[in-house]
Parts: structure tokens; C-alpha cells; sequence
């Protein structure tokens, strides 16, 4: 491309720019998204709480009545040891008494366990019918352990419907006793404190392989965790959505200049080229500059969040696993910005190729396939190389979609920010990326102006390449 088919790009953004940020839709548009980004935190915060574990000390229960049912539980044994240590602050474990009969070591086997089952749910339907008298106001729970059908044991903890106390407190509650219990049912077995140690050992597991030179090596896991997975996920899609916004703008501002016939005076004082490239730059910057705003708007919405709630964790944050961004870096963000840029310009000029295909507006979807198609191709490879990554970030797949310039500008970023994209995988697919728009702007350059002067039938994608090899034939001007 000469120097002079750009004259004029300047002009032709400028007033791109300020007409597509002054109008209606964009307006509506982006207030409508600011107000929804303002509002995503409190309004999780408010749903969700603040996604870490209430302490036990919090706990609303006052008295945990304590039915036993189960047979191996000798007489005397203190139930509020199942708890380990007093995990709840201020809470009273009250064990219910089982009434058995005297003679209770003459009897069978199988009649010692019916009369802890009758004793069990004697005293269980006797502490029911007190606490439902208590109503709402309520605050005790009944902690119920028996042997099931299943031969297992079932632990539930029963509150009053509508009472003070809350679920998330009751199954806290529930997890501390299950744990507890298994370490109660080992230490009433008989072993010594010497075989509890061994028990408490933790076991720390690998996977080897034989390598080439017969040493034994631990084997490389290089998938990514789920943390890791969201952020290259959530950039991914970032990045797809704005590479079809800015192209769909781009296509639709190419067709109502072409269909208003505006496009006749502006190329009396600008090249077509520059005409094309000005209206890609704008509406880069417009749809960038809006998520921009949105993701500022977020960030600014978790802190006030965190103040009104006097919290120092939002639900929003606790989402975001920590250390997860410990690899965005100056360098990174400036690679990712790059990689970002060159594939934004590369669709949106597919866009606007396309745009100036048609006269009409309604033609604009037909025309769009192409742009549309491509995109979704590279969005799909970028989709399964995000996938594939949590099996193996290094597989060939993965890497070809990291450098593959229609995938690379969203996979790659994303890759590169969590930390499993070489710099070498980077600068290949920026080299990749920058060959492939400098050819893309040079076929704009030699077909845009015979299709922006085109005012009759749509032209199809066999049309276009014609008038490029014609182009190419008649020499460049």
C-alpha cells in the first residue's frame, strides 16, 4: 500500500469515532451494560454472601440435643466428644439419657438392639415435641445417630421449620460430627496412641515413568487447574465478542454510508483505503474503550461492595482463585494487547470487505457469512484448545491453535496471562498475525474501491477475487 492511499484516515476516524459515540444505540447500549457491571457485585454479594466459610463461632444454635441410637456407644460415654473439641462457641451439648431395660445384658443380641432403637426414638419424639413447642423462636437442634436399613449409619440434625437457625449452620454441624465419629469409632476399637499416629500419617501420591536413560522420573503434569481455566476462558470470550461486535459495526457503518450514498463525497477528499481503515481503527477504539469501561466499572463496584459490607473479601473476589494472575506482568499485558489488536484488526477488515459487498442493508446478513464463519472457526479452535488445555497445555493441538492466527488472538493472551504459553509461542504468533493482516490490507486495498463504487447487485466472494486478480493485472496505481 503507497502512502497516499492512507491520506485521510486521520479525518475518516475521527469523525467515525465521535458519530458512533454520539449515537442512540451506543449510548443505550452502554449504560444499560454499565448499570448491569455497577450492580454485579453487591447484587452477588447480596445472593451469595461472601463466599468464604461462616465461622462456627457465628452459630445462632444454643443446645444440640444429642438421640443415640447406636449400640456400640457404651453407657457413660460422653456423645459430645463425637465433636472432637468444642468446635461451636457458647453452644450446649445435651446427651440424651436412653432408658433401657435392667436386665438388658440377658437379653440377645438381637433384643439389646431393639431396646436401643425404642430407648433412641423414645427420647427422640420426646425432645421433638418440646422444641416444636418453642416454635420460631427456636434456637435448639436435635442431633439424631442411628445404624439404617443400609448398614450404615445415618446422622442428621433436625432443626423447628422456620426457626432462627439456618441450614448452613446444621451442615456445618453435620460435617464436624461425621469427621469426629469415624475418630470415635477408632479410639473405642482398642488401639494403642501409638497405632492412632500411624493412622493420622498423610499419604503423599506420584506418578513415575521410565525414562530413555532408565532413570526414574516423576512424570509432568501440564494441564491447567479450574482457576486457571476460567481466567483464559472468561479472556477468550472477551476477546470473541469484541472481534464480532467491532466487525459487525464496521459492516454495518460500510453499508449505511454505501446505501446513503455518503460514500460518493467522502471519497472525493479520501482514499477508499483510508476510507476503510479509518472506519476499522473507530470502532476498535469505541468497543474497546466500552469494555474498558465495564470491567473498570466492575472493579470499582467489588471495592464499594467490600466497604458496604464491611467485608474484605466480595463473593466476587472470593470467585477469583488467589494467585491466579501472578504471571500478569508489563511484558504480558503488552503481548496480550498486541495479539488482541492485530486479530481485531483482521476481522474487522473481513468485516468491512464484506460490508462493502452489498448496496442494502438487508443484504448485509448474506454478505456477513463469510466474516461470520470465519469467526466462529477461530472462536471454536479456541474454545477446544481452552478445553484441551486442562488435560495437556503442551499437546500439538494447543500449541498449533496458540500461533494459528484466527485462534491465537484469544487463545493466546489468555495462555500467556496464567502462564502456559512460551514467549517464543507469543512473538510466533504476533509474526503469524502481522503477515496475515499486512495481506489482508493490501487485498482491501486492491478491491475495496471497485466494491465501495459498486451501487448495483450484491457481489459474491468469487466476484471480489476476480476484481483482485483483474487489479493485480492492470498493475497498482
Amino acid at each position: 500500500m503507497k502512502s497516499s492511499e492512507l491520506r485521510g484516515t486521520g479525518s475518516v476516524f475521527r469523525f467515525t469515532l465521535i458519530q458512533t459515540v454520539k449515537s442512540k444505540a451506543y449510548i443505550v447500549s452502554a449504560i444499560i451494560m454499565l448499570v448491569l457491571s455497577l450492580l454485579t457485585a453487591p447484587v452477588m454479594q447480596l445472593i451469595k454472601g461472601d463466599g468464604s466459610v461462616k465461622e462456627l463461632t457465628e452459630t445462632s444454635i444454643e443446645t444440640v440435643h444429642i438421640c443415640n441410637g447406636l449400640t456400640f456407644l457404651e453407657k457413660g460415654t460422653e456423645i459430645t466428644d463425637m465433636t472432637g473439641k468444642p468446635v461451636f462457641s457458647n453452644v450446649k451439648f445435651e446427651a440424651m439419657k436412653l432408658e433401657l431395660p435392667e436386665n438388658l445384658a440377658a437379653l440377645p443380641d438381637e433384643e439389646v438392639v431393639a431396646a436401643f432403637q425404642k430407648a433412641d426414638m423414645a427420647n427422640y419424639e420426646k425432645i421433638s415435641k418440646e422444641l416444636e413447642e418453642q416454635g420460631a423462636d427456636c434456637k435448639d437442634v436435635i442431633l439424631h445417630a442411628y445404624f439404617n436399613d443400609e448398614k450404615g449409619i445415618t446422622v442428621e440434625v433436625v432443626r423447628v421449620g422456620g426457626s432462627k437457625v439456618g441450614d448452613d449452620e446444621c451442615k456445618e454441624l453435620l460435617s464436624k460430627v461425621c469427621e469426629n465419629l469415624d475418630a470415635y469409632k477408632i479410639k473405642i476399637s482398642g488401639l494403642s496412641d501409638e497405632d492412632l499416629k500411624l493412622l493420622a500419617y498423610n499419604y503423599t501420591v506420584e506418578i513415575n515413568y521410565l525414562g530413555a536413560d532408565g532413570k526414574i522420573s516423576p512424570e509432568e503434569d501440564t494441564g491447567i487447574g479450574g482457576g486457571q481455566f476460567g481466567v483464559a476462558y472468561a479472556i477468550m470470550f472477551i476477546v470473541a465478542m469484541i472481534c464480532i461486535m467491532a466487525g459487525s459495526q464496521v459492516a454495518t457503518a460500510v453499508v449505511t454510508d454505501k446505501s446513503s450514498r455518503v460514500v460518493e463525497l467522502l471519497l472525493t477528499s479520501v482514499r477508499p483505503m483510508a476510507l476503510l481503515l479509518g472506519k476499522i481503527l473507530a470502532m476498535l477504539v469505541a468497543t474497546i474503550g466500552q469494555y474498558v469501561v465495564l470491567i473498570v466499572a466492575v472493579v470499582f463496584s467489588n471495592k464499594i461492595t467490600e466497604i458496604l459490607f464491611n467485608t474484605e473479601t466480595s463473593y466476587l473476589t472470593s470467585l477469583i482463585p488467589k494467585g491466579i494472575l501472578s504471571n500478569l506482568t508489563i511484558v504480558n499485558a503488552l503481548i496480550a494487547l498486541v495479539l488482541i489488536t492485530l486479530g481485531l484488526i483482521f476481522y474487522a477488515t473481513l468485516a468491512g470487505i464484506c460490508g462493502a459487498m452489498v448496496s442494502k442493508m438487508e443484504e448485509l446478513q448474506e454478505a456477513l457469512k463469510y466474516f461470520t464463519f470465519t469467526s466462529i472457526a477461530g472462536m471454536y479452535l479456541s474454545i477446544a484448545a481452552i478445553i484441551y488445555m486442562q488435560k495437556s497445555s503442551t499437546s500439538a493441538f494447543v500449541k498449533f491453535c496458540e500461533i494459528f492466527p484466527l485462534s491465537s488472538p484469544m487463545v493466546t493472551p489468555g495462555g500467556r496471562i496464567i502462564g502456559v504459553v512460551p514467549i517464543t509461542y507469543a512473538l510466533i504468533a504476533i509474526a503469524l498475525l502481522l503477515v496475515l493482516d499486512y495481506l489482508t490490507l493490501r487485498f482491501a486495498a486492491g478491491v475495496y474501491e471497485g466494491l465501495i463504487t459498486n451501487m448495483g447487485n450484491k457481489m459474491t466472494a468469487k466476484d471480489v477475487f476476480a476484481m483482485a486478480r483483474n487489479k493485480r493485472k492492470g498493475g497498482t496505481k
